[in-house]
């Protein structure tokens, strides 16, 4: 799982390496997202996301949940909107200050799983989603990089609109 979160979040930084400052919060139009607002999106969920795991971890164990195809999420044509809680402001972001959000929820997110004991069953404790309804702790954990692999396409279709526009 680790692994999987950390090559999701190395291909996303490699994707926005050269969008330059001044494309940073460039849109594709004025109903999409910039990719700093993407970016800021993935942060506030990120922090959300942890702040359940630090929930779930404080529950009695349960029944066993069954695993959610969770690899849904990569299908961009069902359109989710973002409750308020997670949704980018419409300042603009620099691009730097992100990046450190970026780094420090993930730290944090790391940091709180790396405290979850070896023995615990992840499927036996869970917590509503969403769009999945109830998932497990260990899906919760899958799903944060099914979720930026889901914005990483966003990425680079705003990369490739804002790039060839600004040419």
């Amino acid at each position: 799982m680790i692994l999987q979160l950390n090559a999701t979040r190395k291909e996303i930084l490699m994707a926005i390496e050269s969008i330059p400052e001044h494309l940073f919060n460039a849109k594709k139009s004025e109903h999409t997202w910039s990719v700093g607002q993407v970016l800021e999106h993935l942060h506030k969920t990120e922090v959300e996301i942890t702040k359940a795991i630090s929930y779930m971890l404080s529950l009695p164990p349960q029944e066993p949940l069954a695993d959610i195809p969770l690899a849904m999420t990569l299908d961009r044509s069902k359109k989710i909107t973002a409750s308020s809680t997670i949704t980018p402001s419409s300042q603009a972001l620099n691009k730097r200050d992100i990046l450190d959000s970026l780094s420090k929820s993930r730290n944090h997110l790391l940091q709180l799983i790396d405290t979850i004991p070896s023995e615990l069953d992840l499927t036996r404790i869970g917590f509503k989603h969403p769009v999945f309804d109830k998932i497990s702790l260990k899906q919760w954990i899958e799903f944060i990089g099914y979720h930026e692999k889901r914005h990483l396409a966003q990425i680079e279709e705003i990369k490739d609109a804002i790039t060839t526009e600004s040419v």
